[in-house]
C-alpha cells in the first residue's frame, strides 16, 4: 500500500517500527481491521520469506539498514508526506509484547491530554533499563515526567519533526533519549509521560536468546562514544529523572485529576504540586502559541 491509500482512512495514529527476524509485531494486531492506527515498517533483516510475511502485516514497508531513528530519518527524507496525516507517531521497538487494546489505549490518552512524548510504563517482568519507567499500576494511571525512553516514545507528530529536524543520524541508541528531551525540553515543561494505565513487557535480552539486535549493529562501547560527542557537540544535559505529579483518571478521561493533589497524590509528590501548576500553565501558553504557528497565525 502506498502513501495515497493510507490516507484514504483518516486515521491520525501512527505505529512506525523497525523489525528483524525476531520481532513480536504479530501480535499487535495489525491485521485486525478494526484498528485505529497505521502500521510503517522498516525492516532490516536479509529474509525474503520474513519481509513478505511482515509486509503482510503494515500499511507501509520498506527495507532498510540500520537504526530505528537513523531508518526512519531516512525515510522522511524519501517519503517527506508520509507521516503529515498523523497526530501523533509512535516510534517503537519490535519486540515489545503488548496487545492491540493496549495500543489503542496508549494513544488514546496521550491524544487527549495532548502530551508531546509518552510512553507506556514496563511491565516488571521484563526489562527495566530507566527504574522510572517501571508500571505503578493500579495506583496511578500516569506520571508526568521529564524523560520518555527512545525504545517506545509517543510523538505528537510536530514535536517528531522538531527533534529530527537536529537529528543528524549519528546516534544509535544510547543518548537518543536524552538528546530530544533536551530539544523539547522536558526538564521544564510537564508535557512528557508514562502511562501506567497501559504496562507492556520489554523482554530480557535472555528471552530473545541472549541476542541484542543494536550490539549486533554497533558494540556499546562505540555507541557510548558517539553519544559523549554528540552531548558536547550540542550541549546536552543528562539531567536526574523527575517525577512532576502522579495521577489518576477521572471518569471518561475528561481531565486530569489534579485538582486536589492531598486525595489523590502521595505526600512525597505534594511539594512539587505548586511548582508543576506553573509548569503546566507555562506549558499550556507554548502550546497554544505552536498551534498558531503550524496554522500560519502569529
Amino acid at each position: 500500500m502506498g502513501p495515497a491509500e493510507m490516507g484514504e482512512r483518516g486515521r491520525r495514529w501512527c505505529l512506525f517500527t523497525c523489525a528483524g527476524d525476531r520481532s513480536a509485531l504479530r501480535r499487535w494486531g495489525a491485521d485486525d481491521p478494526r484498528r485505529r492506527w497505521d502500521l510503517v515498517l522498516g525492516y532490516y533483516g536479509d529474509s525474503e520469506r520474513e519481509y513478505a510475511e511482515l509486509s503482510q502485516h503494515a500499511d507501509f514497508a520498506f527495507r532498510d539498514k540500520g537504526g530505528k531513528y537513523q531508518i526512519l530519518r531516512r525515510l522522511m527524507a524519501r517519503e517527506p508526506d508520509l507521516f503529515s496525516r498523523y497526530d501523533y507517531v509512535w516510534v517503537c521497538d519490535d519486540d515489545i509484547e503488548m496487545t492491540p487494546i493496549q495500543i489503542d489505549e496508549a494513544f488514546a490518552i496521550t491524544e487527549r491530554f495532548e502530551f508531546w512524548v509518552a510512553q507506556p510504563a514496563f511491565d516488571p517482568s521484563g526489562k527495566i533499563s530507566h527504574a522510572m519507567t517501571r508500571s505503578v499500576a493500579p495506583r496511578y494511571d500516569y506520571r508526568l515526567v521529564n524523560f520518555v525512553e527512545e525504545g517506545v516514545p509517543i510523538f505528537r507528530r510536530d514535536k517528531l519533526d522538531a527533534f529530527l529536524a537536529v537529528y543528524d543520524g549519528s546516534l544509535t541508541g544510547w543518548g537518543i533519549a536524552y538528546w530530544y528531551v533536551n530539544v523539547l525540553r522536558a526538564d521544564s515543561f510537564a508535557r512528557f509521560a508514562i502511562i501506567d494505565r497501559v504496562s507492556v513487557r520489554n523482554p530480557h535480552d535472555a528471552d530473545k536468546g541472549g541476542v541484542r539486535e543494536v550490539d549486533l549493529l554497533q558494540p556499546t562501547p562505540l555507541r557510548v562514544r558517539d553519544w559523549l560527542e554528540v552531548k558536547k557537540k550540542h550541549n546536552l544535559v543528562e539531567f536526574p529523572h523527575r517525577v512532576f505529579a502522579c495521577c489518576r483518571l477521572v471518569p471518561e478521561m475528561e481531565q486530569r485529576d489534579v485538582s486536589a493533589p492531598g486525595r489523590r497524590l502521595d505526600p512525597e509528590f505534594l511539594h512539587v504540586f505548586p511548582a508543576w501548576t506553573k509548569l503546566r500553565d507555562a506549558a499550556g501558553r507554548a502550546h497554544q502559541a505552536s498551534r498558531r504557528v503550524l496554522r500560519g497565525g502569529i
